[in-house]
C-alpha cells in the first residue's frame, strides 16, 4: 500500500525527542504530530478483525508483511482520536520491521515508560495502550502458527 504519509520515526528517536520536550503540552503536541505521519488503513479493515478492545477511543491495527523482506511484520493504525492516534504511532515504531520472533521479546510495557507517558495517560488510555501491545503480539503469535 503506498502512502503520502512521512514514515514514522524509530522508537528510540521518538523516545529521545520525548525526553527533550519540557512539559506535557509540548509532549501531547509531538504526539498529535506523530498520529499525522501514520500509515493509514482502508476503510473496510475498520472492523473488528483488526479492533482494539478496552480502549477509550475506536482503535483499529493492521498488521502486514513486508513484501522486500519475507518474515517481517510491519503495521498500520487508525484512531478516531489524534492523541491516540499518536499512541498508536508510539506503539507501531516500536513493533514494526521485526520478525513475529523478535517482536515477541520485546517488553512492550517496559519500553513504553521510556516514553513518560504513563503517569500522564488516564486509566482507559492506559488500558488502551496496553490493548495496543497486546494486539500486536497476538499478530505476531498468529503468524507462528
Amino acid at each position: 500500500m503506498s502512502t503520502q504519509t512521512q514514515e514514522l520515526p524509530d522508537f528510540e528517536e521518538i523516545a529521545e525527542t520525548m525526553g527533550y520536550l519540557p512539559d506535557l503540552d509540548a509532549k501531547y503536541q509531538f504526539l498529535i504530530d506523530l498520529s499525522k505521519r501514520l500509515p493509514p488503513i482502508h476503510e473496510d479493515e475498520e472492523t473488528d478483525d483488526y479492533r482494539v478492545w478496552g480502549c477509550q477511543s475506536s482503535v483499529w491495527i493492521v498488521p502486514f508483511e513486508d513484501e522486500a523482506k519475507p518474515g517481517v511484520l510491519n503495521f498500520r493504525g487508525k484512531s478516531d482520536s489524534v492523541l491516540v492516534s499518536g499512541i498508536i504511532a508510539t506503539a507501531l515504531a516500536l513493533y514494526s520491521g521485526h520478525t513475529a520472533e523478535e517482536i515477541l521479546t520485546i517488553d512492550g510495557p517496559a519500553e513504553m515508560k521510556k516514553l513518560d507517558l504513563e503517569s500522564h495517560l488516564s486509566p482507559t488510555r492506559r488500558n488502551g495502550l496496553m490493548g495496543m501491545i497486546e494486539r500486536i503480539r497476538e499478530y505476531a503469535a498468529a503468524t507462528l502458527g
